[in-house]
């Protein structure tokens, strides 16, 4: 395996995924971790999920690598 394609260890920092550990590919500068919301009425087939965006710690060199939760996320 290269470097871009070797899985590593990430932790995530704060949010409501604090602490969730998972494998990541490429060192990907933004994580989204989505969890579902429950519509109170008809959606017309829409799915409606609450969104937070974790964003690299580009100081941390080794596994595992951290992401922290972005304050400004949507």
């Amino acid at each position: 395996m290269t470097p871009e394609t070797a899985a590593e260890s990430a932790l995530l920092v704060g949010g409501p995924a604090d602490g969730t550990r998972l494998r990541v590919v490429g060192r990907p500068a933004v994580v989204q971790v989505t969890y579902p919301c429950e519509p109170e009425g008809p959606t017309g087939g829409a799915r409606v999920d609450a969104l937070f965006v974790y964003r690299r710690d580009p100081h941390v060199e080794s596994e595992p690598l951290r992401y922290g939760v972005d304050p400004a996320s949507p």
